[in-house]
């Protein structure tokens, strides 16, 4: 056993009791929703051509998820800005994966997850890989014979140290409560060797960067958003309740982009990549250039009193004008959305979804929506916020505007 391992037993221990804690309080998650089990390697089947949108729209307790659409992203292949470098390694022959509905963890299994599953787990194919690491789709046999799939991030740049691995961790285990974050079921690390670990909850429809720029290839003329209104409603409330969770307990995520957002099996979008993540009272630079507010260049505009989950907010406007409208970036026109966002805001775009993205990248940061008034504006009006948290989009969620349902 190497010095660095010795010297965390005891914080190996703290984390393992926060995690049988956690586990304990998962209840409303559910591991029904979030651990896919694969009883043999019989239910590989060949992936069929059925597009990311019908994914999001099954109602049936077994779904099909097609896996190599879209590459599953980790910031392992980020710069110290977190800048996205991982390349998908899928190929149009990779496999489809039925998952059925499991109906949850024993006590036995659960532990044996946390504490052997990184020790027990067999690669199944390799997800993506950059400067930082690799992720590995993985599989777990459990001691009650089930088989469960998960993805494993190994890291092994001297660029990570383990206190960016701490702080992911603990971000991860914050998270663990909430249904729109990923979950995290075990961790590892050596110091001396420069390696960490993470089994994670497995997002088979990579992240929502990828699913925007398969969207706007897809999307016919250029002059319309880019997904029905509805559906921009329900990512926008699904991140906005993330971030909520987020801020109410004192940290802002510093790293909000959609490229780290993870697409659950049933469509739900999870904040992934909480390297970046401290209290809102760190007001230090963090994240991806692109999406960092204003005050982070310039600290005069910052105030007093000023909090970091007001940069968060700001990320989150430009992703939503991304989920919208201009998608990774959308050739200079998102660039100018951030310079005046009322000026250039396409015709286009309804008129209280325009309204809650000035609102939302205002330069000033105290005029700018936090979490709770994002969610309390009349672009959400009718939102069914409970029904969220219960399914993926077309599942008990009640909208103003959705569509009706032909019996």
């Amino acid at each position: 056993m190497g010095r660095t391992e010795s010297k965390l037993d005891g914080r190996g221990q703290a984390v393992l009791k926060q995690m049988k804690s956690l586990g304990l309080r998962r209840a409303a998650r559910s591991y029904a929703a979030n651990l896919h089990a694969i009883d043999s390697m019989s239910q590989l089947t060949i992936a069929s051509d059925a597009p990311f949108e019908d994914t999001t729209e099954y109602q049936e307790s077994t779904l099909a998820i097609d896996v190599p659409e879209f590459s599953y992203h980790s910031d392992v292949g980020s710069d110290a800005e977190g800048e996205q470098s991982l390349a998908s390694s899928a190929s149009q022959d990779s496999p489809r994966l039925a998952f059925p509905s499991p109906t949850g963890l024993d006590a036995e299994d659960f532990e044996f997850l946390q504490t052997k599953g990184l020790e027990n787990c067999t690669s199944l194919k390799e997800l993506g890989s950059g400067g930082y690491g690799n992720v590995d789709l993985v599989q777990v046999s459990l001691p009650s014979g089930r088989n469960i799939v998960a993805a494993r991030k190994v890291i092994h740049s001297p660029l990570y140290g383990l206190a960016r691995y701490e702080r992911e961790l603990r971000g991860l285990l914050l998270g663990g409560e909430c249904p729109f974050m990923v979950d995290v079921y075990a961790s590892r690390c050596n110091e001396d060797a420069g390696q960490y670990e993470f089994l994670l909850e497995y997002a088979p429809n990579g992240t929502m960067g990828d699913m925007l720029k398969a969207m706007e290839q897809r999307r016919r003329g250029k002059d319309k958003l880019l997904m029905p209104v509805n559906r921009v409603q329900y990512y926008a409330a699904c991140l906005l309740q993330g971030l909520q969770f987020i801020h109410s307990r004192g940290q802002a995520h510093r790293d909000i982009k959609p490229g780290n957002v993870l697409m659950a099996a049933n469509g739900r979008p999870m904040l992934a990549d909480t390297d970046s993540m401290d209290a809102v009272t760190v007001t230090k630079r963090a994240g991806t250039t692109s999406y960092q507010a204003p005050e982070l260049w310039r600290a005069s505009l910052q105030g007093e009193g000023y909090t970091t989950d007001r940069a968060d907010m700001y990320a989150f406007g430009i992703t939503l004008a991304e989920i919208a409208c201009h998608p990774a970036g959308g050739n200079g026109k998102l660039q100018q959305l951030k310079d005046d966002p009322a000026a250039n805001m396409p015709d286009y775009v309804p008129a209280d979804l325009k309204d809650l993205l000035c609102g939302l990248l205002s330069a000033a940061p105290g005029k700018r929506l936090t979490a709770e008034a994002a969610m309390k504006h009349r672009f959400f009006q009718g939102m069914d916020w409970e029904g969220l948290k219960e399914g993926p989009l077309g599942m008990a969620v009640q909208l103003r505007a959705a569509p009706a349902t032909s019996p």
